[in-house]
C-alpha cells in the first residue's frame, strides 16, 4: 500500500502521514507508529513507501528495503543501519490537540519579585 490522504481511505488501509520534516506517523494494522521520515540507506522518503499493516512493516520506495515498525530493524533489501523508531501506539489514541494555557496572574511577573527590589543577575 501507499500513502493514501485520510479522507480517501477505507478503516483498515495503511496510511502514512508527515508530521515534521523529520518524522512519519504510520497508521496499520490497528497501531500507531511514530518513525524517521527517511530510509536510513539512502535517504529516500518513508511518506512514499509501502506498507503492510498486518506485519506492521514498511517499504522505502527508493531501493525497496523493508523495516520492522515496532523494532526498526532491517528485514531485507540493502544493508543499513535500523530504522529510527520512535513510537508505537494503540491506534485508538488520538494525536493530542495543542491548547494555549490560560493567562494565570498569579505568576505575572511583577508579582515574582517585591517592588522596588533590585532585578537579579545585574550589578547595583
Amino acid at each position: 500500500m501507499t500513502a493514501v490522504p485520510a479522507g480517501r481511505r477505507t478503516s483498515d488501509e495503511p496510511t502514512v502521514r508527515q508530521v515534521t520534516e523529520e518524522l512519519v506517523l504510520v497508521e496499520a494494522g490497528g497501531r500507531k507508529v511514530l518513525a524517521a521520515a527517511v530510509c536510513p540507506h539512502r535517504g529516500g522518503r518513508l511518506k512514499y513507501g509501502r506498507v503492510d499493516g498486518d506485519r506492521l512493516r514498511i517499504t522505502c520506495p527508493l531501493h525497496h528495503t523493508t523495516f520492522d515498525l515496532t523494532s526498526g530493524e532491517r528485514l531485507s533489501g540493502a544493508a543499513c543501519a535500523a530504522l529510527r523508531v520512535v513510537d508505537v501506539l494503540p491506534g485508538d489514541l488520538a494525536v493530542p490537540e495543542q491548547r494555549v494555557p490560560a493567562h494565570d496572574t498569579r505568576t505575572a511577573p511583577d508579582r515574582a519579585a517585591p517592588r522596588g527590589a533590585a532585578p537579579s543577575g545585574g550589578a547595583s
